[in-house]
């Protein structure tokens, strides 16, 4: 099985000396799909960040796909962050934003073509927006939104998709939608997907592991019945 994300010793320690994540080592597998999972401050976001290259490591090392994070790596990167906003005033409409992720595949100055756009349009409808491809992305909902950044991320074709909380300030009925496009997401694409969750509930059937973490280390890495066995995890979740 080839390795979607190594992380060895990785270490993050803030100037006043505090500590965020503390000697993290795992191993994803290509074609995992991963719940991270765990209290408030337990380093899930960070993992993310770091994974995608945001934010620098401390000390340790990290490969994506047996490399060394670089800009050609990043371009196999998919990062959906928590929190979509879009200014009301901004003039760009949603197939704009969905085309950023032909530019960051294809580099921007190049010019699409007629089957560029026909990925455009059939990606919006695949994630249920094709109605809004001429829309000013200001208008739309806290669901919408979400279901624009996973657009930009499939047409981009990442091979690894971080998904941080994606379900989070949204009403039931996006919730659902955003999972039902996640499982639809790793059923056709076979993407790498690690998803930050909350809530057990909000964690998608196409999921097969799951990362517990907790004060900045990971405290359990495995098939979710092995996590749901855990003493600690069943007291945090009160199960």
């Amino acid at each position: 099985m080839n390795t979607a994300v190594s992380l060895s010793k990785i270490n993050l320690t803030t100037n006043s000396s505090r500590k965020i994540l503390t000697d993290i080592n795992l191993k994803i597998d290509c074609g995992d799909c991963v719940a991270v999972i765990g209290p408030n401050g337990a380093g899930k976001t960070t993992i993310l960040k770091i994974i995608n290259g945001l934010i620098k490591q401390t000390s340790g090392e990290i490969e994506i796909f047996n490399e060394k994070i670089s800009n050609k790596i990043k371009n196999q990167i998919g990062y959906i962050p928590q929190n979509n906003y879009f200014d009301p005033f901004l003039p760009i409409s949603v197939k704009e934003v969905i085309s950023i992720g032909l530019s960051s595949k294809y580099g921007i100055f190049k010019n699409f073509s007629d089957k560029d756009r026909q990925i455009i349009e059939d990606t919006a409808k695949n994630v249920g927006i094709f109605k809004l491809l001429d829309t000013p992305v200001g208008k739309l909902s806290g669901g919408e939104a979400q279901k624009l950044s996973i657009a930009r991320v499939l047409v981009q074709e990442a091979k690894l998709i971080l998904m941080d909380e994606p379900l989070s300030n949204l009403d039931n009925k996006a919730q659902k939608d955003i999972l039902d496009v996640t499982d639809e997401i790793y059923k056709q694409k076979k993407a790498t997907i690690l998803i930050v969750l909350h809530n057990l509930s909000q964690i998608p059937s196409c999921c097969n592991k799951i990362l517990f973490m907790s004060n900045g280390e990971i405290v359990k890495f495995g098939k979710k019945e092995e996590i749901f066995d855990n003493k600690l995890f069943q007291e945090l979740y009160n199960l």
